[in-house]
């Protein structure tokens, strides 16, 4: 993706970040805010100190005089946390190590283990997806598996979190997991070793009536190249229309979505970011990537399509290249950027709102109970889905919002 210019904050430490803030305001006024209550709280001396010093201050007053023992970590991320919440918005977060690691991992789109994922189960963790070409897939893990120990250790009643942990380790290294089939009258143990396993976030097949359908589920790193793979395979078994389904796809990297326009456009503006002191980038699309594809493409987008899936789609909608199906999107329409502190934990930080080609803003918007009123990208075909127990998503015949596709596409019910 070519970017026009690049954000960038020089942010010595999170705590200080915000702290400089307050001074500089403090500055101006040419007084503390409070200024009173501070010398009412803690003498008239306290009150000429910098807000940096009153907030160290206030941290060892309650690491010392707590009536119970605070834990220093646990209270230096409460006071993180509560920084950034007084901001007001949702999608700036301080991150602790364990989740800052999980979207580090998302947005890697790799990691080190057995390549599945696992949902809780009463006798265990019950298999949901095997990742194709994954270690699991290799050594015959299967869907709907119940994993019940993990080297000869019973997990029954852990809980997920658990189960994961005790699985996951270093490339090259081995687990033996016992697991329960349904088709197996005894327990099966099944010897993997852990690789260096590729999220699928781009996955595509055959419709009939020569339709490709891909769903995007993500935009990591790996994306882009995984959403090419699959077109081209579709190509080479001749396809002739496009489905291409984000719905419930949250977003992650702009990059990731820029890339995977630049299959449809050459050097074309995807957004314009607006950072608060009004000064705009703009990013575009990379040159000499296009590839020969359908012109009739729809996309599946719902009430769960938010960020890079928001901008892909609403991208494609605003050039005339796709039709969307489907209900409206989220509406993020922002623009956050990922601050690594010590520790391990990581500040994601609001720097701009985005606006897509033709203007349009399409951030969401609710009301004083936090429902919804308006925003997100609003579908060429408005349609629900209808769910049922037995409703399986990607199948023409019981999605009712891929069915209207197709429809649309020319291809009779």
């Amino acid at each position: 993706m070519k970017v026009i210019g690049r954000f960038l904050f020089l942010i010595a430490a999170f705590a200080g970040f915000f702290l400089v803030g307050f001074f500089v305001r403090d500055a101006f006024a040419k007084e503390a805010p409070n200024g009173k209550a501070f010398a009412r709280l803690m003498g008239n001396k306290s009150a000429q100190k910098t807000p940096t010093e009153v907030f160290s201050d206030n941290l060892d007053i309650i690491a010392q005089n707590a009536a119970v023992q605070p834990d220093p970590l646990k209270l230096r991320y409460s006071a993180m946390s509560g920084l950034v919440s007084s901001l007001g918005d949702p999608h700036t977060n301080f991150l602790e190590p364990v989740v800052a690691e999980a979207l580090a991992l998302d947005t890697r789109g790799n990691f080190q283990g057995i390549g599945a994922r696992l949902g809780g189960d009463p006798l265990g963790a019950k298999v949901g997806t095997v990742f194709r070409d994954g270690p699991a897939k290799k050594a015959g893990l299967q869907p709907n598996d119940i994993i019940t120990g993990v080297d000869g250790l019973n997990v029954s009643g852990m809980v997920v979190d658990e189960i994961v942990e005790k699985i996951k380790g270093p490339e090259g290294t081995r687990v033996v997991l016992t697991v329960m089939r349904e088709s197996a009258s005894e327990p099966i143990r099944i010897p993997i070793t852990r690789a260096v396993v590729l999220i699928p976030t781009a996955e595509g097949k055959m419709l009939p009536n020569k339709v490709g359908y891909v769903q995007v589920s993500g935009f990591s790193e790996l994306t882009a190249k995984q959403f090419k793979t699959e077109l081209n395979a579709l190509k080479q078994q001749g396809m002739q229309k496009l489905v291409i389904d984000l719905r419930s796809n949250p977003g992650g990297l702009l990059n990731a979505a820029a890339d995977m326009l630049s299959y449809f456009f050459a050097d074309k503006p995807v957004v314009t970011m607006k950072g608060r002191n009004g000064d705009t980038q703009t990013a575009r699309t990379n040159k000499g990537q296009v590839i020969k594809l359908p012109q009739d493409v729809v996309i599946l987008i719902n009430e769960d399509s938010a960020s890079a899936s928001e901008i892909f789609s609403g991208v494609m909608q605003d050039y005339g290249r796709a039709k969307l199906v489907g209900t409206h999107s989220y509406g993020k329409a922002s623009v956050q950027e990922l601050r690594q502190l010590p520790e391990g934990a990581t500040a994601k930080i609001t720097i701009a709102k985005y606006f897509i080609p033709s203007g349009r803003d399409i951030s969401r918007k609710l009301d004083e109970d936090g429902d919804y009123i308006s925003g997100g990208l609003k579908p060429d075909y408005e349609v629900e889905l209808e769910l049922t127990e037995k409703t399986e998503i990607g199948n023409p015949e019981q999605d009712s919002q891929l069915k209207r596709a197709l429809e649309i596409l020319g291809i009779a019910g």
